[in-house]
């Protein structure tokens, strides 16, 4: 069997942001022949857990080292050797109660698993807690704009270099090679298998703040807000017509850790800005006249004077040349204002552009302004 240990750096401080003790983690990541734990070999796992006092072996540590954390990597140099580093790692999860991975709840887990009961080893991450990155982010990939979230993107959009070329599928020969003696130089292979996993460890250490995403959408934080002119400038709140002094309405709040890169997101009719630790959704103001469909069109009576519906327990007044059978797409009141999006129909009334806009809106109000619960929830709901 052959080890290597690296220092490294962990930002800490999204761990805690996240409710998780950086002492009681430890991140992991394997690397097999095959995707299938019945017909592959494991022949590497990597971790990396944050330096304790009674660590030993630390060739690599340097002491000043902010947030010291370390790197260990086994590799099995025959399939006999499979058991010893199942043993090993064993002995190590024991020590801590939370897993961070990568995609593992799909893979490294459910393999790592099969391994030990292939075994006949005891479950080691029985009453584990696990936190996969992928799954975090994963409801995030509308906000950050990415079309696809494997860990060599997300690094990517962090701006996280690498060295190593392969990908895991392409280091099977590799390591076989290794195994065999049949490599041309086996130290070179060598030293591309334990980079490989050394960098999707260390990848996974730097891109802890990608906890900070689905915290935007889950911060209850309060709300502050402010009315813009057309040119951006701020206008008094107690303005006397909304819909002549104001094109925007910009709120934000604040999140605990700032977010690893700064993000602009065009919701359509509204956008988020991510900067630092500062949620800005700006919302363009115009009046409009929207309608408000009422549900069942067969309750009721299209006004076509008057441009407008009314229900049949109402419309037995009118006279009825000027009434006739409402349809889906005349089933309405219109009123001119400015109207606000929302994702879910929470605020009533909801108006619509026509009966087939899939998204509704509700009137801005200096009741709703005035309101910082209900307020602060509309925005917080605004985002995806």
């Amino acid at each position: 069997m052959i080890r290597e240990t690296h220092s490294a750096v962990c930002p800490e401080q999204y761990l805690t942001a996240a409710g998780l003790d950086p002492e009681r983690v430890i991140y992991f990541d394997i690397e097999t022949t095959g995707l299938r734990a019945s017909t592959s070999q494991l022949y590497m796992i990597g971790w990396a857990v944050r330096v304790r006092n009674d660590s030993s072996g630390m060739d690599n540590f340097s002491s000043d080292q902010e947030n010291p954390w370390i790197v260990t990597q086994i590799m099995a140099e025959s399939y006999a050797e499979e058991t010893l580093l199942l043993r090993e790692f064993a002995d190590e999860l024991v020590k801590y109660d939370t897993i961070v991975e990568f995609n593992g709840d799909r893979f490294d887990l459910p393999y790592m698993r099969e391994k030990y009961a292939s075994h006949r080893m005891t479950d080691p991450f029985e009453g584990l807690r696990t936190v996969d990155l992928y799954q975090k982010i994963r409801p995030c990939k509308a906000l950050l704009g990415m079309s696809r979230l494997n860990q060599k993107s997300v690094e990517q959009f962090l701006h996280i270099t690498r060295e190593d070329p392969y990908n895991g599928g392409e280091l099977i020969n590799v390591y076989r090679s290794v195994r065999s003696h049949s490599s041309d130089d086996i130290d070179a292979s060598i030293r591309s298998l334990f980079l490989h996993n050394y960098e999707d460890v260390l990848g996974m250490l730097e891109m802890t703040p990608v906890i900070s995403y689905p915290m935007i959408s889950c911060c209850d934080a309060p709300v502050s807000w402010r009315l813009l002119d057309a040119d951006g400038a701020p206008i008094a709140e107690d303005t006397e017509s909304l819909s002549e002094a104001a094109s925007f309405l910009e709120a934000s709040f604040s999140l605990c850790v700032p977010v690893p890169r700064n993000i602009e997101t065009d919701m359509g009719s509204y956008r988020i800005d991510v900067t630092g630790d500062n949620v800005c959704i700006t919302i363009p103001l115009e009046l409009r006249t929207m309608y408000h469909f009422f549900p069942d069109y067969r309750d009721y009576y299209y006004l076509p004077e008057e441009d407008t519906a009314i229900h049949k327990s109402v419309a037995c007044f009118v006279d009825p040349a000027y009434r006739k059978k409402a349809t889906q797409q005349n089933c309405y009141v219109k009123k001119e204002g400015i109207f606000l999006p929302q994702r879910e129909e929470r605020f009533q009334p909801c108006f619509r552009s026509s009966c087939k806009d899939k998204t509704s809106c509700f009137e801005l109000t200096r009741e709703l302004l005035q309101d910082e619960e209900s307020f602060s929830f509309w925005i917080h709901s605004l985002i995806p």
